[in-house]
């Protein structure tokens, strides 16, 4: 039986005090009171001036209180224990009071209701070394000190024995063996108090290391009955014992763990967690259906047990199932060990159920006759195939960080692989095939909204007076686009950010591209072959880098390169900046690139934000002069000869003036309404993501880009504005 305190210390003292001043035969008697250890000064004190008494204490020797005669109803404090071999206060003894009190008497005074029990108190804090005198009585007047109400008998005996920890129970889950004293006596009353607090399981047992493996067994047992399963299953001293009475009562664990720390919950999930402590395999390796039991967080054997079910359910092609069950194990583990391996893995099992989903379903999803549509619809667009497959690669390989006994360091990586190498490219060929089939057909392009008209169309907004800034990042493919607008969106909330697809120009590289997003007055825009090269013109004129600048100066932009100089002339009003680096590090990086990228994402994400945020253009465009195709890391490219009649090679695309539709790849000339070709000049462009053109020198690269996948030319124009 729980007995609470019935009086706090101050209470007491003023009993003990009231008592011996009643008691004593003078009327304004002197009351010497002894404190073997001075931890009670404070309260003697206070308590002496409520009941006005004048209070004098011994610094030195108890002799200092002799030098001055008592006038009045006086208190004499020694922080000393009583001594009967001296004469210096016979009178006080004979006409006044002695008490002697200490802190663990006067605690013990404070539970009238259990005396005998209290006595343990006492004896805690006179048996207790030196070192540990200050621990007890710390311990002593905190919880007796009134702030919080009475604490229990049994929380005093529990934090004196476990270093100031109130709960036995938790202290035992959370420190382990290497945590208990070494004291046999103390360790058995550590296991008495576990008795005490229903952890039957520990009842007889004298080891340490037994103690805490039979109590982590029960808080387990006790969680997984709390989660769903028959507690008749299990040996009976580690069934839980029934609760009731008012109020939510959580297991023992659970509550552990919604109080620690982020870094003890990392250390506790490698406890509960680990393979090679499996607190009940038996019972769970034989039960039916683990995800009944999938809001308990501990137990290697259930997560391997769940792990096995969801590897099951994919290979199955349950990819909704699998997305649902991850996503409620993740959660689970996140609101539980927070951040940690074993979270990591089933976040990265959502993520791949979802895409292996949408690889199997994409046809399905939109209207498979307009590929512009298909895959650039901002909400439903099959472009977030290509962001899914982006982050599941650069989310790694969290698998690695656990024990080598998860099942999912055998199984997540050949998923993981299946989908971003196999699937996925099986996906961009047939997504080729469908751009061939629609190109032959004289689509897709036939009334789409061309990134060559986009200044045209924004003419009223550009010629306004309003401030305007442009960001043209060099291959910003449509969902890093997005992630950008997401960005904005979640930073700078008073901005409305809009999303719309346009088509890139075609070849879809960078010399055409930029040159179609060149903003200026009339502007009429070609591509036309001159002496073999195929050059980009405006009004008649080539468009080179030198030309480009220019005619923006001359149109009122101030031009921004990234560079070291590419925080100076934002204050003005009409600012256009080019960023390179993503196209730059794709054609540099071979192998690890999809990192590379994620860091240039949030570089230019940072730069966006700020640019926009302390500057307060009332009008910005983000805007990509094409996009890219990302390769699987291990395949074999099929170098393919370009035809006689090629005037100008490159990896992805032919140019010439007596090309047909025998050339490899598909045929882009009048009849692909792209409106800026000349009537001579054709292009046969790779739509197959494994061809490329023989061009002496260039790597096998995994980025590229020039061809007619939509990865490469259909892009996302993000508008910014005050709202």
């Amino acid at each position: 039986m729980i007995m609470p305190a019935t009086k706090t210390l101050p209470q007491s003292a003023t009993e003990v005090l009231e008592r011996a001043i009643d008691d004593a035969p003078d009327d304004d008697p002197v009351v010497l009171w002894w404190d073997d250890g001075g931890y009670l000064r404070d309260v003697v004190e206070r308590v002496s001036q409520s009941l006005g008494c004048a209070f004098y204490a011994a610094e030195q020797t108890p002799l200092e209180l002799r030098e001055d005669a008592p006038r009045e109803q006086t208190v004499w404090y020694v922080p000393q224990p009583y001594t009967d071999d001296v004469d210096w206060f016979r009178d006080v003894e004979n006409t006044g009071g002695v008490i002697e009190q200490h802190v663990g008497k006067l605690a013990a005074h404070c539970f009238e209701n259990d005396r005998l029990q209290a006595a343990s108190i006492r004896t805690a804090y006179e048996d207790a070394a030196a070192d540990d005198r200050d621990h007890v009585a710390n311990i002593l007047r905190q919880g007796l000190d009134g702030d919080g109400g009475l604490p229990s008998l049994q929380a005093l005996q529990t934090k004196i024995v476990l270093d100031g920890h109130e709960d036995p129970v938790q202290f035992v889950l959370e420190h382990g063996a290497e945590n208990l004293p070494e004291d046999a006596e103390d360790l058995l009353k550590i296991r008495d108090l576990l008795v005490d607090k229903g952890v039957t399981a520990v009842a007889g047992v004298t080891d340490g290391k037994e103690l805490v493996r039979r109590t982590r067994r029960w808080a387990v047992a006790e969680w997984l009955v709390d989660a769903g399963l028959n507690a008749s299953v299990l040996e009976a001293e580690y069934r839980p014992e029934s609760r009731s009475g008012l109020g939510i009562t959580r297991p023992e664990l659970q509550s552990l763990l919604s109080k620690v720390g982020a870094e003890r919950s990392v250390e506790l999930a490698e406890i509960y967690l680990d393979p090679s402590t499996r607190f009940w395999h038996d019972v769970l390796r034989t039960h039916e259906d683990p995800w009944t039991l999938a809001d308990c967080p501990v137990d290697a054997s259930l997560e391997h047990e769940l792990w096995d079910d969801w590897t099951q359910s994919f290979h199955d092609g349950e990819y909704e199932t699998c997305a649902t069950k991850a996503s409620r194990r993740q959660e689970r583990l996140e609101s539980a060990y927070g951040d940690v391996p074993w979270t990591q893995v089933w976040a990265q099992a959502l993520e791949v159920a979802n895409l292996a989903h949408e690889l199997e379903t994409w046809e399905e999803r939109s209207d498979t006759t307009d590929v512009v549509e298909l895959y650039g619809d901002v909400d439903d667009g099959t472009w977030q195939i290509d962001n899914a497959v982006f982050n599941l690669i650069i989310s790694g390989e969290p698998e690695q960080f656990l024990p080598d006994e998860h099942p999912a360091t055998a199984t997540l990586d050949d998923v993981r692989t299946s989908l971003t190498e196999s699937r996925y490219l099986e996906y961009l060929s047939d997504l080729g095939d469908l751009v061939v089939d629609q190109i032959e057909a004289g689509s897709p392009f036939v009334g789409e909204n061309y990134a060559h008209q986009f200044f045209n169309q924004e003419q009223e907004h550009l010629q306004s007076g309003q401030s305007v800034a442009l960001f043209i990042v060099d291959a910003l493919r449509f969902d890093l686009a997005h992630e950008l607008a997401e960005s904005v969106r979640r930073e700078l909330p008073s901005l409305e950010v809009d999303e719309t697809p346009w088509v890139g120009t075609l070849p879809s590289d960078t010399e055409f591209g930029k040159a179609a997003l060149t903003p200026g007055g009339k502007f009429s825009f070609n591509i036309e072959l001159d002496d073999g090269e195929l050059i980009p013109e405006r009004n008649g004129r080539k468009i080179t880098n030198y030309q480009r600048e220019q005619l923006l100066k001359d149109d009122g932009w101030n031009y921004i390169m990234q560079s070291e100089d590419q925080e100076s002339g934002w204050g003005e009003t009409r600012v256009a900046f080019y960023w390179n680096d993503i196209d730059k590090a794709g054609e540099e990086e071979l192998t690890d690139f999809e990192g590379v990228f994620s860091d240039r994402i949030d570089e230019i994400t940072r730069i966006i934000r700020e640019k926009l945020g302390n500057n307060g253009f009332d009008r910005a465009y983000i805007l990509a002069d094409h996009g890219f195709v990302s390769l699987p890391q291990n395949i074999d490219i099929d170098d393919i000869h370009p035809p006689d009649e090629a005037e100008k090679v490159t990896r992805r695309w032919v140019a010439g003036k007596n090309l047909d539709e025998d050339a490899p790849g598909v045929l882009l000339d009048e009849n692909a309404h792209l409106g800026y070709l000349d009537d001579e000049t054709k292009i046969s462009a790779l739509a197959d993501p494994i061809q490329r053109f023989r061009n002496q020198g260039l790597p096998d690269a995994r980025f590229y880009h020039g061809g007619v996948l939509p990865q490469e030319f259909v892009l996302n124009f993000v508008t910014i504005t005050q709202e």
